[in-house]
């Protein structure tokens, strides 16, 4: 709708039936066809456009989605995985997660693509699914929804040029973005009490804890070179987030962290022939070697690794040709 010449609005509805059946044994159960999940849904959206120039906008919205949980979570089967010796055991009373996002951006388009970003967010989650520990056996992992959660962010969006400082630099381009987000879940109950129960001497334990999954910043970085006429392309890109509660504790088991990785990757692209329909590609990924790590972490206690994985420095060379 053209509300005003500056003032666009665009509605939205969607409706979904979402059903779930599972069948499957255990030792001491048998399943079939057993109804897991069946809902009927509205998804309703709202977005405003108010231009305030010609090359800026600020965009206000509204819209719920929903996370539902996988067939592996929504199920009764155990998975062994020999090489961290731990199980996994799916939830068949896990529900879906239900979203309320609310958002507000400022955004400023500039020539030769260039772009200036800047977003506040708000979201609520009923029922988010996270994964936890059993209480007696800190080797099984098992999805569950523990409570309601809310995060609050912001996020800046950047896509600048250096021609600026001269204008040989007019192809390479600066891309940045970056977020920043603040998550709260209400602990329930049961989880609060496990929680007391097990505090150690001088621990606080509060009444809400960071949504597991959900990173509190994350940077994204890269220097982008492009020139057509001569066929090259080259990036290199960086890449980090800040630690993240990766599995709920369950009283005497900590809760499980993940240590920020940084990302460094380089990609180098050249094209040939007239046509350009040949090239060659160079990759880097991981130029820093650095390692996938998650730890247990627990108050006073110093880190103990979770898990780790050290993916190492990869180098391709790849040759296309388009014909």
């Amino acid at each position: 709708f053209n509300v005003h010449e500056k003032l666009k609005l665009i509605l939205g509805l969607r409706t979904e039936e979402f059903v779930t059946y599972y069948t499957g044994a255990s030792t001491s159960e048998t399943f079939d066809r057993r109804k897991n999940i069946d809902n009927f849904d509205f998804y309703p959206s709202v977005n405003a456009i108010f231009a305030v120039s010609d090359d800026a906008n600020i965009r206000g919205s509204y819209y719920r989605t929903t996370a539902r949980p996988s067939f592996k979570e929504s199920s009764n089967a155990q998975i062994f995985d020999p090489i961290t010796n731990r199980l996994f055991i799916g939830e068949l009373d896990l529900v879906p997660t239900y979203i309320n996002n609310f958002d507000l951006r400022y955004e400023w388009f500039r020539e030769d693509s260039q772009f200036f970003a800047i977003s506040a967010f708000y979201k609520s989650f009923t029922d988010p699914i996270e994964y936890t520990f059993f209480q007696q056996a800190p080797s099984q992992i098992t999805p569950a929804n523990l409570g309601d959660a809310t995060i609050i962010g912001a996020e800046v969006e950047l896509r600048q040029n250096f021609g600026f400082i001269s204008e040989n630099l007019r192809n390479l381009r600066l891309l940045l973005n970056g977020t920043y987000a603040d998550s709260k879940l209400e602990i329930s109950e049961a989880e609060l009490t496990l929680r007391q129960n097990t505090a150690r001497v001088g621990e606080v334990v509060d009444d809400t804890r960071e949504l597991q999954g959900q990173a509190p910043w994350v940077i994204n970085a890269g220097l982008d070179y492009t020139d057509a006429n001569l066929g090259w392309q080259a990036g290199l890109f960086y890449n980090v987030q800040g630690e993240t509660l990766e599995i709920v504790g369950a009283g005497i088991t900590p809760d499980v962290f993940s240590v920020p990785f940084h990302s460094l990757n380089l990609r180098l692209n050249k094209q040939f022939g007239e046509e350009k329909n040949s090239s060659i590609t160079l990759k880097v990924n991981n130029i820093l070697n650095d390692d996938r790590e998650k730890v247990y972490q627990s108050f006073g206690a110093e880190d103990q690794i979770f898990n780790l994985f050290s993916p190492g420095t990869t180098f391709s060379l790849s040759y296309s040709l388009k014909f």
